[in-house]
């Protein structure tokens, strides 16, 4: 007997505790919403989150969950998701926890294509620490550990790892968008944005010179920018 869905299966008793007009409420008011159409049982779903603003995430979704420890999510996901295919196994985490701390695990987890969902809240700050500069945070911006502006090019999330981006505000959008992430075959998920044709080009030469290299048919020259 089928049983029908609503927000309401998918919402703990836990008050939502983040900052007034914080965007993580929008998110988890999405993501309640959409997970009733996927028509799969609470406990056949699991959230798995670091350290942050977001780690709270789990506790306000009433499912199965594991809050765990510093960039760690990925790594645990992996292995519940590994060890219980059937599951339906998510990974919440943001711009501090999944790229800096957490950075490793995640381009593993992407390097080895689990079946995991990996939704990243990117405030472009510490949140909970309350105020650093984060791995996403733009050039110049002004934080209390970069208080003359940040030196550092910001890292770009959904130029390969990601394929689905939007904002908190839009939550039709937001819908939109996991409802069609969703539905991708799972090799399709992490295959990237679109094709680059010219960074193509270059990789195909430098390893073209490589081999030349090794073979010494040309000499290598410390000068030669385009190595590096």
């Amino acid at each position: 007997m089928s049983v029908t869905l609503t927000k309401k299966d998918f919402t703990s008793d836990q008050e939502v505790r983040w900052c007034p007009g914080c965007g993580d409420y929008a998110i988890l008011s999405t993501v309640q919403s959409f997970l009733p159409e996927l028509g799969i049982p609470t406990h056949n779903t699991v959230f798995v989150s670091g350290i942050g603003c977001s780690g709270r995430f789990v506790y306000y979704m009433d499912t199965y969950g594991v809050h765990g420890i510093h960039g760690r999510a990925p790594a645990i996901a992996t292995g519940i998701a590994t060890a219980r295919p059937d599951l339906h196994v998510w990974v919440i985490t943001g711009d501090g926890d999944a790229l800096s701390i957490g950075g490793n695990h995640l381009i593993h987890a992407l390097r080895r294509n689990v079946n995991l969902k990996i939704l990243m809240f990117n405030n472009q700050i510490y949140g909970l620490t309350k105020g650093q500069y984060s791995p996403t945070s733009e050039e110049g911006k002004v934080t209390k550990s970069t208080p003359f502006g940040s030196l550092d090019h910001p890292f770009n999330p959904g130029g390969r790892a990601a394929r689905w981006r939007g904002v908190h505000r839009d939550l039709p959008e937001l819908q939109r968008l996991q409802r069609r992430r969703l539905h991708l075959p799972h090799r399709q998920r992490h295959q990237g944005a679109e094709p680059n044709p010219a960074g193509a080009r270059a990789a195909s030469d430098v390893r073209a010179r490589g081999r030349a290299v090794r073979r010494g048919r040309v000499r290598w020259h410390a000068s030669d920018r385009r190595h590096g």
